[in-house]
């Protein structure tokens, strides 16, 4: 069952469901808004982001750039409520994809983390506590008997190593040089016949499509 707004507030005043830091501004009618803060990475550069309160640090994300960014909130669901993720508008509005599992499992506990890619050709800015995602709440028939096993840096706010790894591999690298590839193509139409655009550019789209598919699997 889908929780509506009083519902998820009072599992979090029950203790039931734990959203910390708890903000009732940002309860939607059948949502919680989550945004951006910790531990942030970005394919282009080594140097780890922490994006703070009073900070000035912020995510710089250049054209065809990736990155794995963490929620400034950390969340703990009982065995009895899961969360589906939505990606909010004005992200897509900007070009920005957010690539992750579709599912909070319950039992899940520590900060969501998620990669994001600038499909945009223009460099894009994000700042502590900008909007990145919203969670709908549902609410189970039953205990369930699995939960996810917890994730020590996840609980800390850290961006697991594996994810690390995972940031500076091939895939990262060719995610990007497909997104470059398109954007030449854009700047270079003029020179093309329209048959020939026609047929390029939907087929480089397709693989671009094909690889940011595998990464969304990985997150999952």
């Amino acid at each position: 069952m889908l929780m509506r707004d009083t519902e998820i507030k009072a599992a979090v005043e029950s203790g039931e469901l734990i959203i910390d830091p708890f903000e009732p501004g940002k309860v939607q009618g059948a949502s919680y808004d989550l945004a951006l803060g910790g531990e942030a990475l970005v394919s282009s550069s080594d140097k780890k982001i922490l994006l703070a309160p009073n900070s000035s640090a912020n995510l710089r994300l250049g054209a065809g750039d990736f990155a794995l960014v963490l929620t400034k909130e950390s969340v703990k669901f009982p065995d009895n409520i899961a969360g589906v993720i939505g990606m909010r508008s004005s992200l897509a509005r900007k070009g920005l994809m957010l690539l992750a599992g579709m599912q909070i499992d319950p039992g899940f506990e520590g900060h969501l983390r998620f990669g994001l890619y600038n499909a945009s050709p223009r460099r894009i800015t994000l700042d502590y506590d900008d909007e990145l995602c919203m969670i709908e709440l549902h609410k189970l028939s039953g205990h369930v008997e699995k939960t996810v096993p917890p994730n020590p840096d996840l609980i800390q706010g850290r961006i697991p190593e594996s994810d690390r790894d995972f940031l500076y591999s091939l895939e990262t690298t060719s995610l990007s040089e497909l997104g470059e590839s398109v954007r030449e193509l854009t700047k270079n139409v003029g020179m093309m016949s329209k048959v020939l655009f026609q047929f390029i550019v939907p087929l480089t789209l397709a693989i671009l499509a094909g690889v940011i598919t595998i990464v969304v699997s990985l997150f999952k």
